[in-house]
């Protein structure tokens, strides 16, 4: 099927164009790179690293998007079902 937005502009304000589930890891970045947004299907606390590398515990996730860069989802905090969004 043909992609109808093939040649719009892609932003940070665009619509995601790939996701991927989340696997918490202490160790290990997002494996396809810092992401633009998390979706989350139940909310809770997340213990990430930003895209500028500060380590944050207990950041406060709702369910649905979640407008923050995130290079990493670290083990813990209680929101599950997490996906990145590119």
């Amino acid at each position: 099927m043909p992609d109808r937005f093939q040649s719009h502009r892609v932003a940070l304000d665009s619509p995601a164009i790939e996701l991927a589930k989340v696997t918490k890891d202490d160790l290990s970045d997002l494996p396809d790179g810092t992401c633009r947004s998390l979706l989350v299907g139940t909310a809770g606390t997340a213990n990430i690293v930003d895209a500028q590398g500060n380590d944050l515990a207990n950041v406060p996730l709702q369910q649905g998007y979640n407008p923050i860069r995130v290079a990493r989802v670290k083990t813990g905090g209680t929101a599950v079902d997490i996906w990145a969004l590119y």
